[in-house]
């Protein structure tokens, strides 16, 4: 059977539409890219969002909706806490902000590990894969991952310091009174407020107690005197 020209010109743009609506149906047809990781079809991880799948493209939000992890959580492990609208951040931003820092990178890839350490998730990252020292105290106090697989990635962790594009802006009397030790001060608020482990460890002479351990009692547990690490580490506190 033959078709004049005038019943295709008719008959071509409903097949066209029509298509395009079976297809929006059935989940073919897409006018953006999705913000949906895929899951895990396997083992004991099955249904989970798999962290592997996260693009350069996801917004804070995109992960906080796919993984369920606060946007303010997320927004301070990567040293955007004080952006204006730090849900709006963009994982592609991180290799403008930051990029290569010694032998390591701050991209895509170090949220993958980090979403993956913090929820307890598989993820192989890159070697040259970093981790931010905000995060990595993030995860030394929430993550979902043990301690013993989380050490194994210590020594990619990388400072922030002098390199996040959103600075706090306080009164030095406000900071002195923040970060002022005191008895009930945990070794989670010293890694807060910006020390890293190895330089509260080198100020102690020892390794330190577990994040959530006063210093204390920790000090009183070991036979060391309070004030003397106190100080040393006020003195490093100071200096920040």
């Amino acid at each position: 059977m033959k078709v004049n020209a005038i019943t295709a010109g008719l008959v071509l743009p409903i097949l066209f539409i029509a298509g395009i609506f079976i297809s929006s149906a059935v989940g073919y047809w897409k006018t953006e890219s999705s913000k949906n990781p895929t899951k895990f079809t396997t083992g004991i991880f099955e249904g989970e969002a798999d962290p592997a799948d996260i693009r350069g493209s996801y917004s804070f939000s995109d992960l906080e909706k796919a993984f369920n992890i606060p946007v303010d959580t997320l927004a301070k492990a990567f040293g955007f806490s004080n952006s204006e609208n730090p849900g709006e951040v963009k994982l592609k931003e991180f290799e403008e902000t930051y990029g290569i820092i010694g032998d390591f990178e701050i991209g895509t890839s170090s949220m993958k590990l980090f979403v993956a350490l913090y929820k307890g998730l598989p993820y192989e990252p890159d070697e040259d894969t970093a981790i931010p020292q905000p995060g990595w105290n993030i995860l030394n106090k929430e993550g979902a991952t043990d301690k013993e697989t989380l050490e194994t990635y210590s020594e990619r962790i990388v400072s922030l310091e002098g390199l996040e594009i959103f600075t706090e802006t306080v009164e030095h009397s406000e900071v002195s009174e923040e970060t002022t030790i005191k008895g009930k001060t945990l070794f989670s608020d010293l890694l807060d407020w910006g020390l890293s482990g190895e330089q509260i460890e080198e100020a102690m002479g020892m390794v330190m107690g577990a994040p959530g351990d006063s210093v204390r009692d920790f000090c009183s547990e070991n036979g060391i005197g309070f004030s003397t690490v106190k100080e040393p580490l006020q003195e490093l506190l100071d200096k920040m």
